[in-house]
């Protein structure tokens, strides 16, 4: 068995554990790993608890809390809320990533362009406590032992498309000139075409790969010469589900987790996958690794 089929494995004999709750999985004192990333995507939370989308991130959640260990970090990569962004719909989110802070799991997300910065500030005011590097924008960045994550603000006003403005194309360039010796992934919400960011990731000589929500399905291309993934939704259509990325002293293993198919005339698949079984065993074999070099 090599490694990645092995951190697969562990993860599902956790996933396992028969029907707790997340009061039952909290209880249980697992502890938290640096070096392990969960990474959430698209999860457009609205509506009563019945709705799919608030279902499937509460069994996200409940499939995190059940790893043993756990990921010391979880990462959303945009579209929090379903469509405009509603104060209530951050509301919602407090209360179901709250598990996740019980857990002692530190938690970000990058802007999607369903998300609006001013009523998550109105919600989560602790998370702007920090002045942000781009007025006007969200930007984060999640340092691990073994690698960085820098979250970009791709959010475009009145727009589906995304883009990164020109003072965070500044920044970003001054900032990936610290890295020298560490790792550091780059994403946002939206995928490469929109960013146009290729060009100053590859003078990086530790950047690593470009990673980003938005299309709803899992893929792992090279665009503009920049090796990508593309993350799938947790609960909205597309494929569904999340990712957890494993950190080595030499190398990132990216682990899908992808448990549903969901056609929608606005995918980017124009037809339904007749074979789901077949389909979704293929997403969940593509395992990417990525050097440290």
């Amino acid at each position: 068995m090599n490694r990645r089929d092995f951190l697969r494995s562990v993860a599902a004999s956790a996933f396992s554990l028969p029907f707790l709750s997340v009061e039952q999985l909290l209880a249980e004192d697992f502890p938290l790993d640096e070096n392990v990333v969960a990474i959430f995507s698209d999860t457009h939370l609205h509506g009563p608890e019945t709705v799919q989308h608030v279902v499937r991130f509460n069994q996200s959640v409940a499939k995190i809390l059940a790893m043993n260990p756990r990921p010391a970090n979880l990462l959303i990569y945009g579209d929090v809320a379903y469509l405009e962004g509603k104060v209530e719909e951050y509301e919602l989110f407090r209360k179901l990533i709250k598990p996740i802070e019980n857990a002692g799991i530190h938690w970000e997300i990058a802007m999607g362009n369903h998300d609006r910065i001013a009523n998550y500030r109105q919600v989560f005011p602790e998370r702007f406590e920090k002045e942000q590097p781009v007025k006007d924008c969200y930007i984060n960045i999640v340092e691990t032992p073994r690698a960085d994550f820098i979250l970009l603000d791709s959010y475009l006003r009145g727009e589906v498309r995304g883009e990164i403005c020109p003072e965070q194309k500044e920044w970003l360039k001054e900032t990936l000139k610290r890295y020298s010796d560490k790792p550091v992934f780059v994403g946002c919400h939206h995928q490469m075409g929109n960013t146009k960011i290729a060009d100053i990731l590859t003078e990086c000589p530790k950047f690593v790969a470009y990673l980003h929500g938005h299309l709803h399905y899992y893929r792992t291309p090279i665009a503009d010469s920049v090796k990508t993934i593309c993350f799938p939704s947790v609960g909205h259509w597309g494929d569904m589900g999340f990712m957890v990325a494993n950190l080595s002293e030499t190398e990132a293993s990216f682990v899908p987790y992808i448990d549903a198919y969901q056609w929608s005339k606005y995918g980017y698949v124009k037809e339904p996958e007749k074979d789901v079984e077949t389909y979704l065993k293929k997403l969940n074999e593509n395992s990417p690794s990525f050097d440290f070099a």
